[in-house]
Order: structure tokens, then C-alpha cells, then sequence
């Protein structure tokens, strides 16, 4: 397998073997059967680049099922109303990289969900594939327990037990049939690979993630790979294989990133968009670890203490050791920022695909919290606050091919919606200055949100 592969998998396996169990949720309440309204409040659609001023949104169960003029409607009777005004109404946002823990941590899996849907995230795509989050998805689903809707990745397809094409075929169809929502894409050898994605496209199968180092990027660009997670191969690309005298790629390209031919970029973006395939920056996988804060320092930000103490230990060993490598000094890692922020500019402004997350909880990501350090890190990249938005709502929607399910505030829409209290267009900070979050129709008041925070932060102490 290749370093980077090892390197991530021993993460995980820490990660997630090594949790204690977090305070049990309290069971979810029933808002999904309620009607609810906001009066008075400014919408921000996301089907463009705009805001409705003194809107009503009328919530029938789980689904939006009025956006009007608040001076036009008539709330029907036994309607709970939320005062909207001075406020503003969003969509949930995804969080198209994260994990979810599995069976044998279910209380602390419980919290994880929390903390997403306390910070605005609404759905979930789980690339930390485990039969439980089938179990989970569906408890999700019926409301048994709160969280936000969940996609399940399938476990990891690694060479360790994918070794032949023929496996590949009988493996793929399998995770179909139980249920998975995608495949999850570790270290394949390029036979193998090619198999994965015939019989994938085959059987209607989205596959993403990681890109296997022998198949390259465009390898997993002619095989339309669903999804490219954290723009891996891409610095390899842009550094031809005659070119590198030998030397290690590294972590994401940090061992060779000042041999970077960016003359090479456009064909690379050229390439991303004709093959259909969208890219999950997870830009502050890199920034964190480049970030020149010492990791003792990171790990006093107010949100790291929703999060077991030996996790933070493992993040402080984690980047301490990595600021020790060759290949992650100072200069490389500004240069491999720098790269992956540009990458993100070129394919947005190109109409390549782009979806946000932030590959929570992992590297100084707690669930939820992560995903607004990533939305100001994409600012960072010269996006609007729009356009940033639009990755972690209505593109969502239409990387699940389901856009007239969720991303937007509209008639019919699942009812997954943010009210803050700032407009998010102005300033993406804003986006952490909620006033309340509603995910499938129950409404999560902040002060409930904070509350509950308080109960999973106390049982880490």
C-alpha cells in the first residue's frame, strides 16, 4: 500500500478503536410531525445568488411546503411559529468527507451525529465505511435518534482484500446489495481498479475517495471516478514521473510540490470536467497540519473540547512527527497550501464539481465545527461566500443526483434549514452565529444546541 494509504489507515484504526464513550442522546423529539413556520424572515434560497426579504416558510412534517411573502399567507391552525425577523434562512449544509464511528463506539457514534447537525450540517456523506451505518442511517432516517441524513460508504476497497479483478466484480456487486451508498476507494493495482469501475458503472454504483498510486489521475479520470477526496494525485499529475529524479511524492504531493510544471494545471482541469467527476477539496486536511500554530496551541480551540482527550493527544503526536519530515517543512507546505488553493479557484471558475468537506474528525476537525474552518478557508481561496455555499448545499444535492430533495429553500425540499441571526453572504463566519437548526423537520433551538454541547463536553473532562 501506498505510504500516504498506511499512514491514514493507521489513523482511523487509533481513531476509532480507542474512543470512550461519549453521554448518551437524549431521544430525538417528534418536530417531524409538526407544522412550523418562520415569519417574517430573510430567505436565502441558494437556487441563486440572492435574498427574500420578509418571507414566510411554512414547514408541513419533514418538507417545505410554503416559501411565500409573509404579508400573503395564512398559517394554518395549530402552526408553531419562529420569529424570523432581522434573521436570516439557509439551507443545511453537507459534509461530504466525514466518519462516523462504528458499532462498538454507538454512544460516542450518537454524539458525532450531534455535533454535525449542532453546527448546520444536515446530511453526512460517511466515507469510514461499516455495515453499522447502514443500521444507523436508518435509525437517522425514522427519527430514533438525531442526527443528519446519512450516505454509507462502503469499507474501505484496498488490496488487502481486493487482489484479483474477479474479486473485485464479486465485491462491488456485494456492497450494492447490502445497502451501500457509494464505494469507498483505498489501494487497488490498476487491473483490479479498471474492474471496480466497469462493474460499478455497470450496476449504477458511485465510487470515490482515495486514487491508487499505480492508477493515477488520469487513470481514475478515464474510469469517471465518482469523486476525488482530498485533490488526490493531483500534484503528482503536475509533476510527470521523468521528472521527479527518484524522489517520494510524499503526503498529497508535500515531497515533491516545488517540482510542480503548473502549465499542466489546465489539462488536469480540462481532464476533471470531461470525465464528470467531482473533487472534495478537504483543504484544511493540509492547512491544519501547515498551520504555524504549535498542535499544543490548536488543541485550546473552544470546540476541541467536544473531543476525547487521547484523540487530541494523537493529533498533537500526529503533527509534531510531521513537522519533523523532509518532506513537510515550512516552505513545502505553504507551497502544497498555496497549490491546493489555486486548484480549488481553477476548477470552480472552469465549472468543474466541487463539494465541501473537511474530512471530519480527523487532523484538529471536530465534527460540525470543522466544516466552517473549511467554508473560510475556500473564501481564502478566491470564492465568493456564494459560491462556497452553493458546494455545501445545492451542489451536494446534485452530486446525490437527487436536486429536488435537499439544497435549497424551496416548495418540496426536505425541510433541513439553518436560521442565523447574520447574513452568511456578507461575512461566511456568520454561518456559526445560528439562532437555530432544523434538520428533517424538528427544530433544534441554539439554546437546546448549547445545552446538549454542554452535556458531551462535560463527559470529556
Amino acid at each position: 500500500m501506498h505510504y500516504t494509504g498506511k499512514i491514514i489507515l493507521l489513523f482511523l484504526f487509533i481513531f476509532f478503536t480507542q474512543q470512550p464513550l461519549l453521554a448518551q442522546t437524549p431521544p430525538v423529539n417528534s418536530g417531524s410531525t409538526e407544522n412550523y413556520a418562520f415569519i417574517n424572515v430573510a430567505v436565502i434560497p441558494m437556487d441563486r445568488d440572492t435574498v427574500l426579504q420578509d418571507m414566510t416558510v411554512l414547514i408541513s412534517g419533514d418538507r417545505i411546503s410554503s416559501v411565500s411573502p409573509a404579508s400573503e399567507i395564512k398559517l394554518p391552525e395549530g402552526t408553531r411559529t419562529i420569529d424570523g425577523k432581522g434573521k436570516f434562512l439557509m439551507p443545511g449544509l453537507a459534509e461530504m468527507h466525514g466518519h462516523i464511528p462504528g458499532k462498538d463506539q454507538a454512544k460516542y457514534a450518537e454524539n458525532v451525529l450531534y455535533l454535525y447537525i449542532s453546527n448546520g450540517v444536515t446530511t453526512v456523506r460517511n466515507m469510514s465505511g461499516n455495515a453499522y451505518h447502514l443500521e444507523l442511517r436508518e435509525q437517522v432516517k425514522n427519527n430514533e435518534i438525531p442526527g443528519p441524513t446519512i450516505f454509507a460508504a462502503s469499507p474501505w476497497l484496498a488490496g488487502e482484500n481486493i487482489k484479483t479483478p474477479e474479486s473485485a466484480d464479486k465485491i462491488v456487486r456485494e456492497r450494492k446489495a447490502e445497502g451501500f451508498d457509494l464505494l469507498k476507494i483505498g489501494s487497488l493495482d490498476p487491473v483490479t481498479y479498471e474492474q471496480m469501475a466497469r462493474t460499478a458503472h455497470e450496476i449504477n454504483m458511485p465510487f470515490g475517495g482515495h486514487i491508487p498510486e499505480l492508477v493515477g489521475l488520469t487513470g481514475a479520470l478515464e474510469a469517471r471516478q465518482t469523486s476525488i477526496d482530498h485533490y488526490d494525485r493531483y500534484v503528482e499529475f503536475l509533476v510527470p514521473e521523468n521528472s521527479r529524479k527518484g524522489r517520494s511524492a510524499g503526503f498529497f504531493g508535500s515531497g515533491i510540490i516545488d517540482m510542480v510544471d503548473m502549465e499542466r494545471m489546465d489539462e488536469a482541469i480540462k481532464m476533471t470536467i470531461e470525465a464528470g467527476t467531482w473533487n472534495v477539496p478537504t483543504l484544511s486536511l493540509i492547512e491544519h497540519l501547515a498551520n504555524p500554530q504549535t498542535a499544543e496551541e490548536m488543541i485550546t480551540r473552544p470546540e476541541m473540547r467536544y473531543m476525547p482527550r487521547n484523540v487530541l493527544e494523537g493529533w498533537v503526536k500526529f503533527k509534531n512527527e510531521y513537522s519533523q519530515r523532509d518532506d513537510f517543512q515550512p516552505e513545502a507546505t505553504a507551497a502544497l497550501v498555496e497549490l491546493r488553493r489555486n486548484l480549488t479557484k481553477a476548477l470552480h471558475d472552469a465549472g468543474a464539481g466541487i463539494v465541501l468537506g473537511s474530512d471530519a474528525p480527523q487532523f484538529f476537525n471536530v465534527p460540525g465545527f470543522s466544516i466552517h474552518h473549511e467554508l473560510m478557508m475556500m473564501v481564502k481561496s478566491g470564492l465568493t461566500p456564494y459560491e462556497v455555499l452553493v458546494t455545501g448545499t445545492r451542489n451536494a444535492a446534485e452530486y446525490f443526483e437527487t436536486p429536488d430533495e435537499f439544497g435549497t429553500v424551496q416548495e418540496g425540499q426536505r425541510a433541513d434549514l439553518i436560521l442565523l441571526n447574520s447574513n452568511p453572504l456578507k461575512d461566511i463566519s456568520k454561518v456559526q452565529d445560528r439562532a437555530g437548526v432544523m434538520v428533517r423537520g424538528t427544530w433544534y433551538p441554539e439554546a437546546d444546541i448549547q445545552e446538549k454541547l454542554k452535556e458531551i463536553a462535560t463527559s470529556n473532562m
